[in-house]
């Protein structure tokens, strides 16, 4: 058991009136998010990715770059690192982050969480998501090989409609508890919706459509104080050095809560994200976890 954020409060003082007016009377009714939507120019991460993969002998994708950059910004932007609970703000101890994946067998959506992610290098966090996707697949080709009408089957089917069927008429009790209450990370699940501070999404599968506008959901919890959407990689015209080009870029949203977070920090933390995956080989040394022999290599 460990408590996800620290025991006391940020003072109102730090936050400013409209901060401390929004955290005090917001309700369903209004909505205390801001968004932030831009382009990001993504010529260097083809090749950045083949480096890596060439060096580190592992395969990176632009996810886990994401991951790593929403890390690393938010390390750099503690600020943006809260989250409210009750009507207080409150710090996490650390950068954790939550990351859907996708199950492509079933096509059901499943989530990955990681605990201090600013303290993984690009490379562990890699290896950290590969490994998480190859439990779920053997798990997964275990129950396949079961017969439809064995017991084992039987059984498997019924404890996942107990458990939807638990987490449809208990999620407004958790959720009305986690939002107004401090309270501990005691078992494994719960992590993903309780202890994590920012939720990161990327929509560039292959195949996908061109992202324009994207409206970042507002989950049911409080948990989730920034969100983080990258869409895909595409070719457009852009204007470098004052003429007209093509360069490869990508959507990307920030969704930032306002009861604690302002529009000139959510400026400033959307600022140094986009550097980070316009410049992806400033990550390998970004990291706390970094070593100098990946150092070398990134040079």
């Amino acid at each position: 058991m460990y408590w996800p954020t620290t025991s006391t409060p940020v003072p109102l003082e730090d936050l400013g009136w409209i901060n401390a007016s929004y955290l005090g009377s917001a309700t369903p009714h209004s909505d205390p998010y801001l968004i932030w939507g831009t382009n990001v120019d993504m010529e260097a991460m083809e090749p950045f990715l083949a480096e890596m993969r060439k060096t580190t002998r592992s395969i990176v994708s632009t996810a886990h770059v994401l991951v790593c950059a929403v890390a690393s910004s938010l390390r750099d932007h503690p600020n943006v690192n809260r989250r409210v609970i009750g009507r207080r703000v409150y710090n996490y101890r650390n950068v954790n982050i939550v990351m859907p994946m996708l199950e492509t067998s079933t096509g059901e959506v499943d989530s990955i969480y990681v605990r201090a992610a600013d303290e993984l290098s690009l490379k562990e966090i890699a290896a950290r998501f590969w490994e998480e996707a190859r439990q779920r697949a053997v798990l997964k080709s275990r129950r396949q090989t079961e017969p439809s009408n064995s017991k084992w089957a039987r059984w498997d089917r019924l404890k996942r409609a107990l458990h939807l069927r638990w987490v449809h008429r208990m999620s407004r009790v958790g959720f009305f508890l986690a939002n107004r209450f401090r309270l501990p990370v005691m078992w494994d699940w719960e992590q993903e919706l309780n202890a994590a501070g920012a939720f990161v999404n990327y929509l560039g599968s292959p195949g996908a459509p061109p992202l324009i506008n994207h409206k970042l959901a507002s989950l049911p919890m409080n948990s989730y104080s920034v969100a983080v959407t990258l869409g895909p990689i595409e070719p457009r015209p852009a204007v470098v050095d004052g003429a007209v080009v093509v360069r490869k870029e990508a959507s990307l949203f920030v969704r930032v809560d306002h009861r604690f977070v302002n529009g000139h920090q959510a400026g400033e933390f959307v600022k140094t994200l986009r550097s980070f995956l316009a410049n992806p080989h400033t990550l390998v040394c970004s990291s706390f976890a970094c070593t100098n022999d990946v150092q070398q290599r990134a040079a």
